[in-house]
């Protein structure tokens, strides 16, 4: 739940106390719907957990969900002023379209915004959910107040929400902010999307898993053995934490994952001067073993006087960040319809 903080009034000046606004999140980790109110606090929710439904279908779970949300918040859809869709693919926001799911069929080029102002009849908008969680931090997390920042997403793959000067980049093709398809190292490990030494090959969550898994069997290590064996336990914050207590691949996995982060983040501030970088997504839960860290090579690797005025730290909204920030959506194009 997220609180009322300093600035909120000013920010949401011109929208009712009494106004309600829904996200929804479409991502890897399912379907989930939100009910909020101006200050991003959720007041009810509920969710499904297939992230490999094909589009027709999560158009049907979403409106049950919605339903189900809105019950538990109790109110009536109908009192809703506007909805927002944080969606884990490339979008077209101003057509209100889906571009593309690596991890379900049907998305290319669908109609989702229409879709759901059809069947409820609520103003609504959508966004990629790396550029929805940027928003959200800047509203009511990390980066609250910021016009400039970058919200890195660090889960199943990495991306990136790039806000400049209070506006999205979105660029003409509606993909900027991939930053796991940027090239590291040429001669890297091969991406999710086939090309080699992508950041995702290095920073994403079963990257990190499976570079561990790779380390330990050409280590032969046997005190990783366990760890490795025993799915349940082996997870990112497993590996930074071995990576903690000795040496071994454990260390020189984390080890790895940390500079070619910091290459990668040094490179964005370098270009983009942001004041806030966030880290979010389920690796940053790391926690300051891999946050601090990365922003000690931040500041080895980038021009010093961007580097000095750059914040980096972790997401405040954590694994709701998606949601809210599609609360955010509705609540900013409610306020000014600038999205």
């Amino acid at each position: 739940m997220v609180a009322q903080g300093e600035g909120a009034g000013e920010l949401m000046s011109g929208i009712s106390e009494s106004d309600v606004f829904i996200g929804i999140e479409i991502s890897g980790r399912g379907q989930r719907v939100a009910v909020g109110d101006q200050y991003g606090t959720i007041l009810g929710q509920a969710h499904a957990i297939d992230s490999s439904a094909p589009a027709t279908t999560v158009v049907d779970t979403v409106e049950g969900l919605i339903d189900e949300a809105c019950h538990r918040a109790g109110i009536d859809v109908a009192s809703v002023s506007a909805t927002g869709i944080a969606f884990g693919g490339p979008v077209d926001a101003d057509r209100g379209l889906t571009l593309l799911s690596h991890r379900a069929s049907g998305f290319e080029n669908f109609p989702l915004v229409h879709l759901i102002e059809e069947r409820f009849n609520i103003p609504t908008v959508i966004e990629n959910d790396a550029r929805a969680a940027a928003l959200g931090e800047s509203m009511y997390g990390s980066a609250r107040g910021s016009r400039d920042l970058v919200y890195i997403h660090l889960g199943t793959g990495v991306g990136a929400g790039i806000i400049v000067d209070g506006q999205f980049v979105r660029g003409p093709s509606g993909t900027a902010g991939e930053i796991g398809h940027m090239v590291i190292n040429a001669d890297g490990p091969v991406c999710s999307c086939g090309k080699p030494g992508h950041l995702e090959a290095y920073a994403a969550g079963p990257s990190i898993v499976s570079r561990f898994r790779q380390a330990v069997r050409a280590a032969g290590s046997s005190d990783d053995d366990q760890l490795v064996e025993n799915e349940r336990t082996l997870t990112v914050r497993s590996i930074f934490n071995e990576a903690e207590r000795s040496e071994g691949p454990a260390r020189e996995v984390v080890n790895e994952t940390v500079q070619v982060l910091g290459i990668a983040v040094a490179n964005l501030i370098t270009v983009l001067s942001p004041g806030v970088v966030v880290f979010g997504g389920y690796v940053s839960e790391a926690g300051a073993v891999l946050v601090d860290r990365v922003s000690a090579r931040v500041r080895q690797y980038s021009y010093p006087a961007t580097a000095r005025r750059v914040r980096i730290t972790r997401s405040y909204l954590g694994p709701d960040a998606n949601v809210i920030g599609a609360v955010a959506l509705a609540v900013r194009s409610h306020k000014d319809g600038t999205l």
